[in-house]
């Protein structure tokens, strides 16, 4: 089982480093904080302290924008009915997917946002932001899991998916944007409601994926 896990998780691997659409998310997370700054102007974000929110924000419409994409290839080539089959086990399926997903859309941009903060901000004391981001992205990911799996089949995903996710995403969104605030002086408290919700998400995200693909494919 875990030979067949490792091996799904390199084609998911493989088949996101040879996508567009996957270094797309990366590329428009950094192209879309390059707005805020020239909209603003440096200055203006340092003193309206949105360098943070606008960070959390392009983090958000990156995940948004490879999330379509988590299991629409695979059901339509049939290979998640080729899985099915043969009796390959769902649940290893979802979380090689969300492992593959993060990888690339949420991983990278915990990575770069401190280094982005640090250069519109001069603010050193970024390890919170690369925390927060590290457990927000991945609640993204969990939580778009089984939203992405109702979308196959339906023709006009896009729209759908961004309205149906966002009320979800919210929660995340707000504790994140104030466990990233070092000025904050309850932000241990947000941190603890992040892994919180990571925890759960972890558990209840995947098995209702699961119930979904299983109804889609049948």
């Amino acid at each position: 089982m875990f030979k067949v896990f490792i091996a799904i998780l390199q084609k998911d691997l493989r088949e996101n480093f040879l996508s567009n659409k996957a270094w797309f998310s990366i590329s428009f997370f950094m192209l879309s904080l390059l707005i805020f700054p020239l909209s603003f102007g440096k200055g203006n974000l340092e003193e309206q302290n949105i360098i943070i929110p606008a960070i959390w924000i392009a983090a958000l419409f990156s995940n948004l924008i490879a999330l379509e994409q988590m299991y629409k290839d695979d059901f339509k080539d049939g290979t998640l009915l080729y899985y099915s089959i043969n009796g390959i086990s769902m649940s290893i399926i979802v979380v090689a997917k969300c492992i593959s997903h993060w990888l690339f859309c949420g991983l990278p941009i915990a990575i770069i946002a401190p280094i982005c903060s640090y250069i519109f901000s001069g603010e050193s004391n970024n390890f919170y932001l690369f925390l927060t981001l590290f457990l927000g992205t991945a609640i993204l990911t969990l939580i778009g899991s089984p939203i992405s799996a109702i979308m196959l089949g339906i023709s006009a995903r896009g729209p759908m998916l961004t309205f149906i996710t966002l009320p979800f995403y919210l929660p995340t969104i707000i504790f994140g944007v104030m466990g990233s605030n070092v000025t904050n002086n309850n932000i241990n408290a947000e941190i603890y409601l992040l892994l919180a919700i990571l925890s759960l998400g972890i558990v209840i995200f995947p098995i209702l994926t699961i119930k979904i693909l299983r109804t889609v494919i049948n």
